[in-house]
């Protein structure tokens, strides 16, 4: 295990809460290096966990996803590992898949990211790898499914959380884009990734995780968090130079049926038309985070 480390990017969330640490407080002789990245208004004093090494950085700011994982990798590179693997707080992740993620690795090294297949809770939907038109995301039926260790992602893309990733490929691709704080940040990432192989491998482990918007109604949460998705498309479009419309407007479209209300499209104007920063109003992040991201 001496060769990844582990990052994990948390908000308001008690690191002993996390199902990784849970899982490991059973099983002897464990070893290996985690580093958390805490997004949380206040800092957290470290757990002291026998066979584990917990690197933490606290920012109050919110500095997104993307540099909690580009932070990660520098810390990674501090303690001279060749992997980073990195989760969310919400996914459920056991210390077992390491192995299984470093027995792929053995086989085909430095070429390639490593993916697991993401589900839902009730294993009726695949979340990632995920269909991908236009820079929408479709989700792929779990009954129809068909796994494949060297995995195309032509029209496809895969979800940040569970991505193993060798550090000499993450030099390549150039790391996460910092100006995207949260959604869209995954998709930037694979389509770099995408000029250097069209392939990834597949960890034969499905693993339950909650995704933002597969859920109810809760209007003023759907508000400000469309403000990231719109950020993050215009972002998106930015640095890769292509025209990124249907993905935010279909959002739009989709957002003004489900609540009867047009306050969605100054969101659309101001986020993604002027591009607008979304750090102008911290608050914003105060409430998205209160659910799962």
């Amino acid at each position: 295990m001496n060769e990844i480390l582990i990052a994990i990017v948390l908000f308001k969330k008690n690191i002993s809460e996390l199902s990784l640490l849970k899982d490991i407080a059973n099983i002897s002789n464990i070893k290996f290096d985690l580093f958390i990245y805490d997004n949380s208004p206040n800092a957290q004093n470290i757990p002291k966990i026998k066979g584990v090494n917990i690197y933490y950085e606290h920012n109050s700011n919110n500095a997104g996803v993307s540099r909690a994982y580009n932070r990660g990798a520098i810390k990674a590179k501090e303690l001279k590992k060749d992997l980073i693997l990195v989760l969310d707080q919400d996914t459920e992740f056991r210390y077992s898949y390491i192995e299984k993620y470093l027995l792929e690795y053995s086989k085909y090294k430095d070429k390639y990211l490593y993916a697991p297949v993401i589900c839902d809770a009730t294993m009726n939907k695949i979340y990632s790898p995920a269909h991908m038109n236009n820079f929408v995301g479709k989700i792929q039926v779990f009954k129809d499914f068909i796994f494949t260790e060297k995995y195309n992602l032509e029209n496809k893309s895969v979800i940040n959380s569970g991505l193993m990733i060798p550090l000499p490929l993450f030099d390549k691709i150039g790391g996460f884009n910092e100006k995207i704080k949260l959604d869209f940040s995954d998709i930037y990432f694979i389509e770099k990734y995408k000029k250097i192989n069209l392939e990834i491998i597949l960890v034969n482990i499905y693993i339950k995780h909650s995704i933002s918007g597969d859920d109810g109604k809760e209007f003023l949460r759907e508000l400000h968090r469309f403000k990231f998705y719109c950020n993050g498309a215009s972002e998106l479009g930015r640095s890769l130079s292509k025209p990124i419309y249907w993905s935010p407007l279909r959002r739009l479209i989709r957002l003004i049926i489900k609540y009867k209300s047009l306050k969605f499209i100054s969101v659309f104007y101001n986020y993604f038309l002027k591009g607008a920063s979304i750090w102008k109003f911290p608050f914003v992040w105060l409430l998205i985070m209160e659910k799962n991201i």
